[in-house]
């Protein structure tokens, strides 16, 4: 069962999600190489790693609502995505709603 990024707030489990989420992007991408969405998760998770994690950027809700838009891409995409026992689009709200407040998680 997936544990919500709310109620584990933590670095080590934001890295965890990530790192999840972007081996599934990974996989999406590697089937449907041209599928615009797949590709738009993947390259926003990447970067995500990259800015938020690897550089320790920190990013305003607003900065992060303009930069990545993985969860307007959830909603929109993935009809009743809370419902679904598929955790990869919970994953990516958590995600998305984690990025702003990442630099004030504690490690563990």
């Amino acid at each position: 069962m997936y544990i919500r990024l709310s109620q584990k707030m933590t670095k080590q489990y934001f890295k965890e999600i990530l790192f999840s989420a972007l081996e599934e992007a990974r996989e999406e991408h590697e089937k449907l190489p041209n599928d615009n969405l797949n590709t738009s998760i993947y390259n926003q998770l990447i970067d995500i790693k990259k800015k938020v994690i690897d550089e320790d950027y920190n990013f305003s809700e607003e900065e992060s609502r303009k930069r990545y838009t993985l969860g307007i891409l959830v909603i929109r995409n993935f009809d009743g995505y809370l419902d679904l026992d598929w955790n990869y689009p919970k994953k990516l709200i958590d995600i998305a709603g984690g990025i702003s407040r990442y630099p004030n998680m504690p490690e563990k």
